[in-house]
């Protein structure tokens, strides 16, 4: 492995940017951990390289905007550090937000619910650093809906022995 793989600087790697069809949402954000191509080789030759434990993204959030809707992870821990900015991190209804501002570090277990939102005026830009895990299933409260495998559904109540029989 050459060591440029290994290595990379933020400068280098391209902005990806999602916006929802009506503008409430928009991501921008840089894939930090996966522009680095550096895999672990298994201690055995048959078995495919291991994946990386955690994923880091750096992320700006436009002030008015927010980055996703408001979600939880069956599996995945986020851990943020804020940059610069302020915002804050809405999660499920009756908690309080979290203000987010130049210096904080937040922790998001798995099952909370939340979303960040840029309520300040300028840009809020924050390092993510997720825990990877490869069986995560996401949950949207807002709109009853379901994700996993990047796929996205409802799931509809039925008889425990519907279609067995």
């Amino acid at each position: 492995m050459a060591t440029e793989e290994a290595r990379k600087n933020e400068a280098e790697v391209e902005w990806i940017v999602h916006r929802s069809p009506k503008g409430v949402f928009e991501s921008n954000y840089r894939w930090m951990s996966r522009s680095l191509n550096v895999s672990a080789k298994s201690a055995y030759p048959e078995e495919p390289a291991m994946p990386r434990p955690f994923e880091v993204d750096l992320v700006r959030i436009r002030p008015g905007m927010k980055y996703w809707p408001r979600h939880s992870h069956s599996v995945q821990w986020e851990y943020y550090i804020v940059l610069s900015g302020r915002g804050r991190m809405l999660q499920a209804d009756g908690v309080p937000a979290l203000p987010m501002e130049p210096g904080d570090h937040l922790l998001q277990p798995a099952g909370w619910i939340h979303t960040v939102e840029n309520n300040g005026d300028e840009d809020l830009f924050y390092y993510v650093i997720a825990n990877n895990p490869l069986d995560e299933v996401n949950f949207y409260p807002d709109s009853n809906k379901w994700s996993a495998a990047d796929r996205t559904f409802r799931i509809v109540e039925a008889d425990y022995w519907d279609g067995e029989e």
